[in-house]
């Protein structure tokens, strides 16, 4: 097949397969790919977050895909989302022998090829990108935190193409990795306060249900905190498609744009906007229990909730489910964790209940301040689910019933 995008010599190279048949599939996709789309070369990347790595979401058919290029090492620095459960907890999680076999399968073929154990939906956590960087990530969240936040570059990618991506260390330059592709079409003003992860996660769902895969431009939601920013990014990861969206006061890009704002689609989203969806899913005042972090907590958001629950001398009626990564993890303090168990408030890693084999839990009915969450848990898994703010959460939990 004859490709028109420009290859250099070792990108050639390893497309005649002169570097092994792994090396040639993955740089056959990738060359694919931008032909097809119009890139006109591939540009290096320096890291790669691998999604998709749940045996819950990609089956034996994800694991077979793994173990093929687990042959060889990636070329870039790697890091990889959450798995189907907690490695410590897998028994206590209710998950199967089989299900936890596969999936520490998955977990040995991605040690083979080099990547970081991390299984987090933060990678930004974990290696903060620079501005102008090219990246090759996965996870929706992330990709618009690293794009919007950041200022670096990287492509909505697929689970396969993000093993590519980090096997070869390049992807099409296409996309918002090219200058053009990030300005914003859609301006955004918001007249409403963001009290709470919770709305500023609506906020991010209500704009994705408008823009879709264009580039939205919001306005006038002041200096939020970086843990209401990560909830934004996830709530318009789950409602839209777009990779980038810029936020006035926080993404590094805007001081150099030259915007002519009358020439962009306006939206205006009030207080009425945010309430309505979140008493679509209702705030119940029992669950069967409380899940926070998705995305995965901040050692910030850990020590805020230790903060709440301090006040409290009893345990939680409702057990409190904390999700975070083994890098935020390992920050938390053993007098922190031991208070937490005191008071029915469980620290877990590696996961997202999204991801996980949820009926093996055991609950029907939870809640949570995540619009993603709210949103994965009823569509996919059939919960009920509640939203609400974060101190609301501990009420519920403390509560007698």
């Amino acid at each position: 097949m004859v490709y028109t995008m420009y290859l250099t010599r070792e990108e050639e190279a390893i497309l005649s397969g002169k570097h092994g048949p792994e090396y040639q599939k993955a740089m056959k996709a990738l060359v694919k790919l931008g032909d097809a789309l119009g890139a006109e070369k591939l540009v290096k990347v320096v890291h790669a977050h691998i999604s998709g790595i749940s045996y819950q979401n990609i089956g034996d058919a994800g694991l077979d895909f793994l173990e093929e290029y687990s042959k060889v090492k990636v070329r870039t620095y790697t890091t990889c989302n959450p798995l189907g459960f907690d490695m410590d907890l897998w028994k206590e999680m209710g998950i199967p022998e089989e299900f936890y076999a596969k999936q520490l399968r998955i977990v040995g073929a991605l040690k083979r090829m080099g990547v970081n154990g991390t299984f987090t939906c933060t990678p930004y956590y974990i290696r903060k990108p620079l501005i102008g960087e090219h990246l090759a990530w996965g996870e929706s969240n992330a990709v618009l935190y690293a794009n919007s936040v950041c200022g670096a570059r990287t492509n909505r990618e697929g689970g396969p193409s993000t093993v590519f991506a980090a096997l070869v260390g390049k992807v099409p330059y296409m996309g918002v990795h090219v200058d053009e592709n990030r300005t914003p079409q859609v301006l955004i003003k918001v007249n409403a306060p963001l009290k709470d992860q919770l709305y500023a996660g609506v906020l991010g769902y209500i704009v994705g249900t408008y823009v879709k895969d264009k580039v939205p431009l919001i306005r006038n939601i002041g200096r939020i905190s970086d843990d209401m920013v990560k909830a934004l990014c996830a709530g318009l990861g789950t409602s839209s498609s777009t990779p980038l969206c810029f936020l006035e006061n926080i993404s590094p890009e805007i001081p150099k744009m030259k915007l002519k704002y009358s020439e962009l689609e306006k939206i205006e989203i009030d207080a009425q906007s945010l309430n309505d969806v979140i008493e679509a899913y209702g705030t119940p005042n029992s669950a069967d229990a409380i899940f926070l972090g998705c995305p995965h907590f901040s050692y910030g958001e850990i020590m805020e909730i230790y903060r709440y629950i301090s006040k409290y001398n009893r345990k939680a009626k409702t057990p409190i489910v904390l999700v975070t990564s083994r890098r935020v993890f390992k920050e938390v303090s053993l007098h922190v964790k031991l208070l937490f168990e005191r008071r029915n408030v469980r620290l877990i890693r590696d996961t997202c209940f999204a991801v996980s084999p949820f009926k093996y839990l055991g609950m029907r009915k939870v809640l949570t301040n995540s619009i993603k969450q709210a949103y994965y848990l009823s569509n996919i898994h059939g919960v009920k689910v509640g939203l609400c703010e974060t101190k609301k959460c501990i009420e519920v939990a403390f509560e007698e019933k």
